[in-house]
């Protein structure tokens, strides 16, 4: 039988889930925060993890993270979620996100294909992938080697340097994504700015230096 932990902070909500999966025939460990999640002694084979967790804040990467080392698979669950955080915790080794709106027989469905190791699709991760490229600027390739280069930590001498082309123009294609992320009403004025947003986006894995 296996065992599945729910992490979510509303009461009704995680009753709700525990009470599907008991009926459903599986044991089941519902807690409020990361935190009270047991991670010694009966082994938790699937994490059911809200993604706002109130007062507890935002699960990020690293909480997904964190569950794998312990051998738990992970499936996040959502009223909302920005497409860009459901990316993240995709990106992190969850296996999908089932929306709080989804039926019963679907959710029961993507605990057992959670539970195979398999990836689920619900209609939430399937906006998410739609609005991969709409959420975010569209950058030539030479804006987005630009970027990444820059955004490690190169200076611009550096990053025209290793693209072959002169500072100036180096400068041309950072202003251009600076431009492209304004008009999406983003602004990354400064070298932080624009790592912290090119890893958010994709655009740059979040270990680079």
């Amino acid at each position: 039988m296996a065992h599945v932990a729910i992490v979510d902070d509303h009461v009704l909500v995680r009753d709700g889930l525990a009470h599907t999966l008991t009926e459903a025939g599986y044991r089941v460990t519902a807690v409020s925060t990361l935190p009270e999640l047991p991670m010694t002694g009966d082994p938790i084979d699937l994490v059911l993890l809200d993604l706002d967790l109130g007062p507890a804040g935002l699960a990020d990467e690293d909480a997904v993270a964190g569950l794998l080392e312990h051998g738990s698979a992970v499936l996040v669950v959502s009223a909302l979620g920005s497409p860009r955080h459901v990316r993240r915790t995709l990106r992190a080794g969850a296996l999908g996100v089932v929306a709080k709106r989804d039926s019963t027989a679907d959710f029961l469905a993507a605990v057992a294909a959670a539970l195979r190791g398999e990836p689920w699709m619900s209609p939430m991760l399937a906006q998410a992938i739609a609005v991969d490229d709409v959420d975010r600027p569209k950058l030539s390739d030479q804006e987005l080697l630009a970027l990444q280069l820059y955004a490690s930590g190169l200076k611009l001498d550096s990053v025209a340097r290793r693209m072959g082309v002169a500072t100036s123009t180096a400068k041309q294609y950072i202003d251009r994504v600076r431009d492209k992320y304004t008009r999406m009403g983003q602004q990354v004025r400064t070298k932080t700015e624009l790592y912290v947003t090119a890893v958010a986006d994709g655009f740059l894995a979040g270990d680079e230096p």
